[in-house]
C-alpha cells in the first residue's frame, strides 16, 4: 500500500523546483515537509513560495525530526558523500542528486554505512525511471538487426549563465562536463549494454575555468569488442542523443532530457538498414521528476526493488578512473 510520506530537503539549489518543488505536486501521498539551506533567508524563500510548513535550522535538525520520512540531497557534489552517510546514520531513506559522490573513497565510505544501516538509497538519475531505456535494451537483447556495433553519445549545452562562481567550474568539486554530464552516459550504458570493459580511455584540454574540463571525450570497449564514445561539452549548442548502430539498423535517440521539464513525450527512431524504412517509438507524455519520486515512494513502501547501490558504486569508480586516465594525459 502506498503511504504518505513527508521530505526533508538539504540545500536550496537553483533547481529544486524543476526536480522537486513542481513534480511532488504531482503526487498526493508526497509532501515537501521542511528545507534547509546554508543560509536561512534562501530556504525562507523557497517555504513561502511553495508552501513547505517548516525551514529547519541546519541540515542536521533536518536528520533529527521525526516527521521526515526520507530527504532529498541537493548539495553540492563534494559534499553528497558526507550528507549521505549522516542521513543512513539517522536512519533516514537518502535520495540524492547525482551524482552519487565523486571517487572510490567516498564510495567505500557509502557502502559501508549502508551496509550498516537499514535505509534506502537512491542516485537522482532521473532517465532511468522511464521506459525508453528498457525499450532500446530490449532491441539490443532481442538480435532483432543483428549484432550491435558501436554507440556513440553526445552530451552538451551552452551555460546561460556564467559558471564562474558555479560548482562547475571547480574540479575538486565535481566540476567539468565529464562529471556533470557523464553520469547519463554511463547508467544508459550499464542498463542497456552492461559495463563489462575490455578498456577504457578519456581525453580533454582541461582548459574551462581553474583546470575544468570543458570538453571530453571518453571510449569504453564493451564486452566484444563493442565501442561507445562520449563527447561532453559547455562549449557546444545543445545536445542529448544517443546512437547505437547494428549490423542492420540505427536506433538513435534526439533529446532524451526532453521529459526533465515537466510532462514530455520522448522519443527514438529505429531505421531498418535491409529495407530503408524508419519507424519512431514513441511514449506517452511523462515527467522524469515524477517518475523518480513514484519510484522511490513505492521503494520505501515495498512495492518496488530499489536500484542496487552497487550499480551507482559502479559507475562512480569507472568515472572515476576514465577521468584520471584523461587526467594523466595533459
Amino acid at each position: 500500500m502506498k503511504t504518505n510520506k513527508n521530505i526533508g530537503v538539504i540545500g536550496c539549489a537553483a533547481i529544486l523546483p524543476r526536480v522537486l518543488l513542481e513534480p511532488v505536486k504531482s503526487i498526493g501521498h508526497l509532501q515537501v515537509y521542511g528545507v534547509s539551506s546554508r543560509t536561512r533567508v534562501k530556504a525562507e524563500a523557497y517555504a513561502e513560495q511553495y508552501g513547505i510548513p517548516v525551514v529547519f535550522d541546519s541540515y542536521e535538525a533536518v536528520l533529527a525530526s521525526p516527521e521526515i520520512d526520507f530527504v532529498y540531497i541537493m548539495l553540492c557534489n563534494d559534499l553528497h558523500a558526507k550528507w549521505i552517510v549522516k542521513a543512513i546514520e539517522a536512519c533516514k531513506h537518502v535520495l540524492v542528486e547525482k551524482p552519487l559522490c565523486l571517487n572510490g573513497n567516498e564510495a567505500d565510505s557509502i557502502r559501508q554505512a549502508h551496509e550498516r544501516g537499514r535505509v534506502h538509497v537512491l542516485e537522482g538519475l532521473m532517465v532511468q525511471h522511464h521506459p525508453w531505456q528498457r525499450a532500446i535494451k530490449e532491441i539490443v537483447d532481442s538480435g532483432a538487426y543483428g549484432a550491435l556495433r558501436t554507440i556513440e553519445s553526445t552530451i552538451s549545452f551552452l551555460p546561460k549563465e556564467s559558471f564562474q562562481t558555479n560548482y562547475r567550474s571547480f574540479p575538486e568539486r565535481g566540476g567539468g562536463s565529464f562529471y556533470d554530464l557523464g553520469c547519463y552516459w554511463l547508467q544508459f550504458l550499464q542498463a542497456v549494454a552492461g559495463l563489462e570493459l575490455e578498456s577504457y580511455r578519456g581525453q580533454s584540454l582541461f582548459d574551462g575555468p581553474n583546470g575544468a574540463d570543458w570538453t571530453f571525450h571518453a571510449e569504453l570497449q564493451l564486452a566484444g569488442g563493442v565501442p561507445a564514445r562520449l563527447t561532453t561539452s559547455f562549449e557546444m549548442p545543445y545536445k542529448a542523443a544517443h546512437t547505437l548502430i547494428f549490423e542492420h539498423a540505427t536506433v538513435s535517440m534526439e533529446d532524451f532530457f526532453r521529459a526533465n521539464l515537466g510532462f514530455y513525450k520522448v522519443s527514438f527512431k529505429v531505421t531498418d538498414l535491409r529495407t530503408n524504412e524508419t519507424r519512431k517509438v514513441m511514449f506517452e507524455p511523462q515527467s522524469y521528476y515524477v517518475n523518480q519520486l513514484s519510484f522511490f515512494s513505492d521503494v520505501i513502501d515495498g512495492l518496488k526493488t530499489n536500484i542496487p547501490l552497487e550499480a551507482s558504486l559502479e559507475r562512480i569508480i569507472l568515472q572515476e578512473n576514465i577521468y584520471q586516465a584523461a587526467r594523466q594525459l595533459v
